[in-house]
């Protein structure tokens, strides 16, 4: 994770401070700093002082649980559509949660006292934040539910889809060992899943990246788990926008490539 120097962008292009008048954005981004996101990067690790909060611009964070065996799980994935710790809202001085990069890209980090100061006076920012929590809460019972539910192909399927949503294009910077990790399952089951995505022409495997080629198959295969939070996330958000909800729902399902 890198600092870097200079201006911020005029235009936002994470969502929740997009939703902001210009005066109230402008405060906040007054007191960011600009953040160079690497893959692997550690933004906080479990039981650490939550001392920033990140607002990704682009990439993916994961959030993952570690057991007090140091087994770790993914509970969800932020983008930029959301921010990191989500406990800091909720005034929490350590985190429960290790957030970890999973696609590069930047992010605006805030100190943890500024953000404070920022929810405490200004009512509308504090309703987006609280909202994003709300969005993020749907997701987190989504994955609940599809663990209980669906096989480790389908809950593979509704990862990748979920990945393609935060990121541009159809490329995904993933390896087996990673995708091991947040599906919680060996190393074999996350190479037989991909195996048949691949064989039913959805994805193409390749070294430490996966290419979406049939999103339609992909979501129909993923079952009705997908769709459900990020339906949840448009709904809840409607109310803030200035234009429409487009930028809060999912990617069109036609989508194909060679």
């Amino acid at each position: 994770m890198q600092e870097t120097i200079g201006p911020l962008l005029e235009k936002q292009s994470n969502l929740l401070l997009d939703l902001l008048d210009d005066d109230v954005m402008n405060e906040v981004l007054s007191l960011c700093s600009p953040v160079e996101l690497s893959l692997g990067d550690k933004l906080i690790c479990a039981g650490s002082p939550i001392e920033r909060v990140y607002f990704l611009q682009s990439g993916i964070a994961s959030i993952v649980v570690v057991s007090e065996t140091g087994r770790e799980t993914e509970a969800g994935i932020v983008g930029k559509e959301g921010f990191v710790p989500i406990g800091a809202l909720a005034g929490v001085e350590t985190s429960m949660t290790e957030i970890i990069v999973q696609a590069p890209g930047k992010a605006n980090a805030i100190d943890i006292e500024d953000f404070r100061s920022l929810i405490a006076k200004n009512r509308f920012f504090l309703e987006i934040m609280i909202a994003a929590l709300h969005a993020s809460r749907a997701q987190v019972e989504c994955t609940a539910s599809s663990n209980a539910v669906h096989t480790v192909t389908q809950r593979l399927a509704r990862w990748l889809l979920m990945c393609q949503d935060r990121v541009e294009g159809n490329h995904l910077q993933l390896t087996h060992d990673f995708l091991s990790k947040m599906l919680a399952v060996r190393r074999a089951s996350v190479t037989d899943a991909l195996h048949i995505l691949e064989s039913e022409g959805w994805i193409r495997s390749e070294r430490a990246r996966i290419v979406i080629k049939n999103r339609a198959g992909l979501q129909a295969y993923a079952r009705d788990l997908y769709g459900l939070a990020e339906a949840e996330s448009a709904r809840v958000f409607m109310r803030f926008r200035k234009d429409d909800v487009s930028s809060y729902e999912t990617k069109p399902s036609t989508e194909k490539i060679a």
